[in-house]
């Protein structure tokens, strides 16, 4: 029923290439969200305090968009899927272990049948026809950025379940593919994230004062100040330049960001919603540019000041057990997962619905130790 209920939200753009699988798809996922509802009205509990701050989040943009006159149903679509997947999560996670399976197994499903197209077809699986541009470098999950967005959760559910359960082979096997599929369609941003996922494990795991899931969201502020406002981005020249081999890709993304401040002060508290590509494409002057490549300038640009409060406390009671238990190795994993989602959004402002579900996943960790803990407590009283 988990698999059911998760497969039709993790839909990609593979199908709305043949008509009859989009509405299949479309039709599952109406069928999950009722199912998903139906348990939350007949179980009766409160849902948890993170899942209502995401749902207040989306309710936001949906309002903000739906004033300025902008791109509605887009923005409701995306609401409805990011809505579907924090309820699932928020139901489920009580289920440790086959809440985890069942997760991990629809991304073993998406990711190795993603592999096989970038084997047999090394120059793209199909064409997407941009609003201004052909874009061909895209494979089962999509353009090769946008494949990001189903790695970090996927190494999240993959690491959880070898801690949980002790068995390795899955865990091991689905993160050497992730590895695989970033080098064979050389993903600069996927193997950026990739790498910082690695060191922090290796080197800083048990370094948590000075390593951990807020320092790690805290790496926007110091990307935005340092490159968007100070321009230093020369001191990475090294790695950008000589080793990923996307330096022009950088340029072409700072004058971007220059145009996506001017974008936001004209709407600095409440933003502009979600607009429709061709409209970013015109008014940012790229023809590639749908959005801004930076999770925090376009978290400003949709929803403005306003928007970036609600993010800002949405990051901070996400985090708070797992800040609190930052010790224990399932904190580490799950705040290792945030810091490769934060490295990626630096050039790509990915909010899909399975990493806002990362929120649900981290807030409602721990509960082991949390349960030890008040049991301690009462004790001593």
């Amino acid at each position: 029923m988990l698999v059911f209920l998760t497969l039709p939200h993790m839909k990609t753009a593979f199908f709305n290439q043949i008509p009859i699988l989009d509405a299949i798809f479309n039709l599952w996922r109406i069928v999950s969200f009722a199912i998903i509802l139906a348990r939350l009205l007949l179980v009766r509990k409160r849902i948890s305090t993170i899942t209502l701050l995401l749902i207040i989040h989306q309710v936001y943009l949906f309002l903000v968009t739906a004033v300025n006159g902008m791109e509605v149903y887009g923005c409701a679509v995306s609401a409805f899927s990011v809505l579907s997947v924090v309820l699932l999560y928020d139901r489920m996670t009580y289920n440790r272990e086959v809440f985890l399976s069942s997760q991990l197994f629809c991304f073993e499903l998406a990711i190795y049948i993603n592999l096989v197209s970038e084997l047999l077809y090394p120059e793209g699986m199909y064409l997407t026809s941009g609003n201004l541009f052909v874009n061909g470098r895209n494979w089962f999950l999509g353009y090769y950025n946008n494949h990001t967005q189903y790695y970090i959760p996927a190494l999240l559910f993959a690491w959880l379940y070898y801690k949980t359960t002790g068995k390795r082979i899955r865990t091991y096997l689905l993160t050497a593919t992730i590895i695989a599929s970033a080098l064979l369609v050389w993903s600069g941003g996927v193997l950026v994230s990739l790498i910082c996922m690695a060191l922090a494990y290796i080197i800083f795991k048990n370094k948590t004062m000075l390593f951990n899931y807020y320092t790690y969201w805290s790496i926007h502020l110091f990307f935005f100040f340092f490159i968007v406002i100070l321009k230093l981005q020369n001191l990475f020249q090294w790695l950008i330049d000589d080793v990923l081999r996307k330096w022009a890709s950088l340029l072409a993304r700072i004058d971007l960001w220059d145009r996506a401040w001017e974008l936001i002060m004209k709407a600095p508290l409440f933003g502009h919603g979600l607009v429709d590509s061709t409209s970013r494409e015109l008014e940012n002057g790229f023809n590639w540019a749908m959005h801004a490549h930076n999770l925090l300038l376009e978290i400003l640009y949709e929803g403005g000041i306003i928007n970036l409060i609600i993010w800002v406390t949405i990051v901070v009671v996400g985090g708070k057990r797992i800040y609190r238990y930052r010790n224990t190795m399932e904190s580490k994993i799950i705040a290792i997962a945030f810091l490769g989602w934060c490295i990626a959004t630096l050039v790509e402002p990915f909010s899909t619905p399975f990493l806002m579900g990362m929120f649900v996943i981290a807030y409602c960790s721990n509960k082991e130790c949390s349960a030890i803990l008040t049991v301690q407590w009462n004790r001593t009283k």
